[in-house]
C-alpha cells in the first residue's frame, strides 16, 4: 500500500508540474501578443501625432493635371540646319534678360502680324543645351550646324537647309523682319 500511495503522489505531482507548465506558456504567449499589440498602437500614435504636428498649412494641392502646352516656334540651337519648312528664320538670343525678351517677342509678333511671312523660329542661347553654340565671336560664314558660333542677337535665314543670309544686332534684325 505504501507503494501505491508513493505511486500516486508522483502522479499527482507530475499532473500538477504538467498543468503548471502549460499555464506558464499560455501566460507567456499571452504577454508577447499585448506586447506586439501595444507597439503597433505606439507606432500608430506617433505616426498621427507626427503627420498632425508637421502639417500647420492649409494648403490644398491641385492635383489636376494642367492642360499642356506644346509649342513649336522655340527650337534648339542643334536644330537650326534641319527644319522642315523650305524657307524661314531662325533668331538667336539670350531669353533670360527680360528686356531682350520683350524686344524681340514684339519683333517676332509684328513680323508675324504681316500677311505673308515665312515661318520664324526663336533659339534660347541662355539654355545649357545651347551653350556650346555660345562663343564671344560669331561666324557669319556658318554653313554647318558644327560651325555655328552665336555672339549676340543674331537672326539667320535659312532656304532648304542652307544659309541665305546673316543678320546681327536689334537694328538689323528688326530691319530685316519689317
Amino acid at each position: 500500500m505504501a507503494n501505491n500511495r508513493q505511486y500516486r503522489r508522483k502522479m499527482h505531482q507530475k499532473v500538477d508540474s504538467v498543468s503548471s507548465s502549460f499555464s506558464y506558456e499560455i501566460g507567456k504567449v499571452i504577454k508577447i501578443f499585448i506586447a506586439i499589440i501595444l507597439v503597433f498602437v505606439i507606432f500608430y500614435f506617433l505616426t498621427v501625432f507626427i503627420l498632425e504636428r508637421g502639417d500647420n498649412s492649409s494648403i490644398v494641392i491641385d492635383t489636376t493635371p494642367a492642360k499642356a502646352d506644346i509649342q513649336y516656334q522655340e527650337i534648339l540651337a542643334g536644330n537650326s540646319f534641319s527644319m522642315e519648312d523650305n524657307h524661314y528664320y531662325v533668331l538667336y538670343y539670350d531669353m533670360v534678360d527680360e528686356e531682350l525678351k520683350s524686344i524681340y517677342t514684339n519683333i517676332v509678333s509684328s513680323y508675324e502680324d504681316q500677311d505673308e511671312h515665312d515661318f520664324i523660329y526663336t533659339v534660347d542661347m541662355s539654355s545649357t543645351f545651347n551653350k556650346k553654340y555660345v562663343s564671344d565671336s560669331s561666324n557669319c560664314a556658318v554653313q554647318y550646324v558644327d560651325d555655328l558660333k552665336i555672339s549676340g542677337p543674331t537672326l539667320i535665314e535659312f532656304q532648304d537647309g542652307k544659309v541665305v543670309s546673316y543678320t546681327e544686332g536689334q537694328a538689323a534684325i528688326t530691319e530685316k523682319l519689317s
